[in-house]
């Protein structure tokens, strides 16, 4: 079962790598031929030929042995990268070999020597700033698109996820208790301390009210059912305390603005509601004047807003509770919707994704969110554990990170060649020398080298330290 499991999670994720890597290509690929640039070579994967899957044209499309990445030979390019293969000596220590396949493939730009540079007016070089910046920018852009498209047509493929949540596991965060007791992704919670859970909303409001008591629930696994005793901890803030549930008893005036039984005072106006006197303080003050009052109801976060009425004897009562946490997160009921909705799923989680990449940046936290292929290859596990919606919605996130970290202008990346062609245009059309070239790309591969070691001791640690979601 267990080999299965490790099968199907690799080849899941040699499928993602390569739409991610044909799609990228194919947008440098597209861009080049529509620019009237030869290309010679599309490969998936790197290193010797496996086969080749055909020709047209002048260009040849190959599968190669190792299937993490690809690349395409653009005519005319070569010779510019000759600096690139002499930094890579220097950094490895190695000697520069050449392509074993060479002499099948007459017509790569390599094959016409080293420092020999190719002139014709089908070649990258030849061809005005502009458009090599657009050949470049293509495979970006291409990924970025891609990603977009994924998740923007979920809806109507494969299913997203509804307000409505489920009493099934749909992640259990690392050194929570959920972890502990062994809860596991796509576990089903049928019961607690006896009672029947019907809701993920019920699931959550159980465990909530729970803190520091045990709770014995039953779980359903495939066709297996057995019992876990837990003890939910106390949510914790960033200051180290504890957080403290307003809990909306009854609405009174307050119901028309919205406000519901069992809705969760979060903050007036902005300020936190930490108690249930504070809440009652924040109301009372904001009587007569417009207030957003933000609460959470169904785990989901909502603001009411509108003019406060007097509260008089008909005031709202509210009653106070320290959350207890498990640290799982209930999965999300999954149906297909229209295409609109389907587009504004798309369009939001975009918008999520980037607001996430800004905290991480604002918060200094890039590092330790960032991942490599040892966390590729976990997270595809928990994807594929999860169903068809996780996975696509992975090629999707994953696409649109290609495309913003090959953006970065970094030597090697499509990033790096936008800068050089930038310096270009400020030298009004003077490029590189081949030592400038050679010490530019050295950068690139030392700082590429320092990034990958950084990201695999990430995933290592995280690996070694069990701090990833099960």
């Amino acid at each position: 079962m267990a080999l299965w499991a490790n099968i199907q999670q690799t080849i899941t994720l040699l499928i993602i790598l390569s739409i991610l890597v044909v799609a990228h290509e194919w947008g440098h690929f597209i861009v080049a031929r529509l620019c009237g640039i030869r290309v010679d070579d599309f490969s998936i994967g790197f290193g010797k030929r496996l086969f080749r899957i055909g020709k047209r044209g002048d260009t040849e499309y190959n599968v190669r042995m190792l299937p993490l990445g690809g690349f395409v030979k653009i005519a005319g390019m070569e010779p510019d990268e000759a600096p690139l293969t002499h930094a890579k000596d220097k950094v490895l220590g190695q000697s520069a070999g050449s392509d074993p396949d060479a002499a099948e493939i007459p017509l790569l730009a390599e094959n016409l020597g080293e420092h020999t540079p190719y002139t014709g007016p089908d070649g990258f070089y030849s061809k005005p700033l502009w458009q090599r910046s657009l050949v470049i920018f293509a495979g970006p852009l291409m990924s970025f698109v891609l990603g977009y498209a994924v998740l923007c047509l979920m809806g109507v493929t494969t299913g997203i996820p509804t307000g409505k949540t489920l009493s099934k596991v749909a992640m259990t965060a690392p050194g929570g208790e959920g972890q502990r007791i062994g809860l596991r992704i796509g576990d089903v919670i049928t019961t607690i301390n006896g009672q029947p859970v019907t809701s993920g909303e019920q699931m959550v409001d159980i465990i909530h009210g729970s803190a520091n008591k045990p709770i014995t629930l039953t779980v359903r696994r495939g066709g297996e059912t057995f019992t876990k005793t837990a003890i939910p901890k106390p949510a914790l803030n960033d200051k180290n305390q504890p957080v403290i549930a307003v809990n909306t008893v009854t609405p009174g005036v307050l119901a028309a603005l919205g406000l519901q039984t069992g809705d969760k005072i979060a903050a007036v106006n902005g300020t936190d509601a930490v108690s249930a006197v504070q809440a009652e303080t924040l109301l009372r003050q904001s009587v007569g004047k417009p207030t957003d009052i933000t609460v959470e109801r169904h785990l989901d976060e909502k603001h009411l807003k509108g003019t406060v009425p007097a509260l008089g004897q008909n005031a709202p009562s509210f009653q106070e509770q320290q959350i207890g946490l498990l640290n799982i997160l209930p999965a999300k009921e999954i149906k297909r919707v229209g295409l609109t909705e389907s587009f504004a799923y798309g369009s939001q989680t975009l918008v999520d994704t980037f607001a996430g990449l800004v905290y991480l940046i604002h918060h200094r936290e890039v590092q330790k969110a960032a991942g490599g292929i040892i966390f590729m290859y976990q997270a595809t596990g928990l994807a594929v554990k999860s169903g068809p919606p996780d996975v696509v919605q992975m090629l999707g996130s994953l696409s649109i990170s290609l495309a913003i970290f090959n953006l970065l202008p970094i030597p090697v990346l499509d990033g790096g060649h936008l800068l050089t062609f930038f310096i270009e245009w400020v030298r009004r059309g003077k490029r590189l020398t081949d030592q400038q070239q050679q010490a530019f790309l050295m950068t690139g591969l030392a700082i590429i080298g320092v990034l990958f070691v950084l990201i695999m001791s990430n995933d290592i640690l995280r690996t070694v330290h069990h701090q990833l979601p099960q």
